[in-house]
């Protein structure tokens, strides 16, 4: 009898199987996708006005948020927006696959298997390892031509030539303006500094989403966590990260945004380093993190939210 139910409820929603067998074995995909989108449509001002601190002066976050709207408008805070909206779905979508995949690999290969706290934290810190250096080579072009339209008023302004009028471009103008001074290669400018960055960052990054998860979950095991657990466990990391890598970002904003200089102003990520911490000391190297951290909560607890809930709502495909 239950066999005939089963098959009448088939044959009755026969798009129901359908939609399971689409959505099933790309469920990784659509998380990371959905995900990202959330996170770049309510991050991105925020992201933009780091850039801008990172790279220029100004008196306060409040300040930087005052010249930006008084000269460019609310346009000023989305410029450069679509492209990432478009493509940072692709590189969240290959991070979390490359990361699932990861922790597959060494759980067949290693004693690591995840059960315990102990084996959880290097399972999911080397598997964002290898995440973010897989993503870095991909998602490096796409951060540099971002960060130059962000900053694009704000370079033209610095020029000194008051009497060009300032136009916006668009992303695909930078990267030919890119390619025609600095060949193809000018796109992977600072890379090293980037999978740097993207490395360490993800390893953290995950290892530390999955620690607090399951430090946070009823029974300690990581397993029946509800959407207040994500939401906090996604924000304490994306905090944490940022709080570990700020520095390294920092640098390499200063190294991107000078790509398109006839002469860079530094030659090398230490000679950047060095220059800041003579000018400014320690607290240089953290310009822009109050609206980073302002930003890195709420982002991040979303990202993770969406991600899992959406897991939750495609089920893995049964064995």
């Amino acid at each position: 009898m239950e066999d005939i139910r089963t098959d009448s409820l088939a044959n009755l929603y026969p798009q129901q199987d359908t939609y399971q067998r689409l959505l099933q074995p790309n469920r990784t995909v659509i998380a990371a996708s959905s995900a990202a989108t959330a996170s770049v449509l309510s991050g991105f001002p925020f992201d933009s006005i780091k850039t801008r601190m990172q790279t220029h002066h100004y008196d306060s976050m409040i300040d930087c948020v005052k010249v930006t709207y008084r000269e460019e408008g609310a346009r000023g805070f989305f410029r450069g927006m679509i492209p990432p909206l478009v493509t940072v779905s692709a590189i969240k979508s290959i991070s979390f696959t490359v990361y699932e995949n990861s922790k597959s690999v060494l759980r067949a290969h290693t004693s690591l298997d995840g059960q315990s706290l102990s084996t959880m934290i290097p399972l999911a810190t080397m598997s964002g390892a290898c995440s973010g250096a897989f993503v870095s080579f991909f998602s490096c072009p796409l951060e540099l031509v971002k960060i130059q339209r962000q900053l694009e008023m704000v370079l033209q302004r610095g020029s000194g030539n008051g009497d060009v009028v300032m136009r916006e471009s668009s992303s695909w103008h930078a990267v030919r303006q890119i390619v025609a001074r600095k060949g193809p290669l000018g796109l992977w400018n600072s890379l090293g500094l980037h999978s740097a960055r993207d490395t360490l960052g993800t390893a953290f990054y995950f290892g530390s989403y999955e620690t607090a998860k399951r430090l946070l979950s009823k029974h300690g095991d990581g397993k029946g966590t509800g959407p207040l657990v994500h939401f906090f466990s996604g924000g304490m990391c994306g905090v944490a990260s940022w709080l570990l890598l700020f520095p390294v970002d920092l640098v390499k904003s200063v190294m991107q945004k000078d790509i398109m200089l006839p002469q860079p102003k530094y030659s090398s990520a230490r000679q950047a380093a060095r220059d800041i911490l003579q000018r400014n000391g320690t607290k240089g190297l953290y310009r822009g993190l109050s609206v980073t951290l302002i930003r890195a909560f709420p982002i991040h607890s979303l990202n993770f939210l969406v991600y899992e809930q959406v897991l939750k709502w495609i089920p893995p495909s049964s064995p």
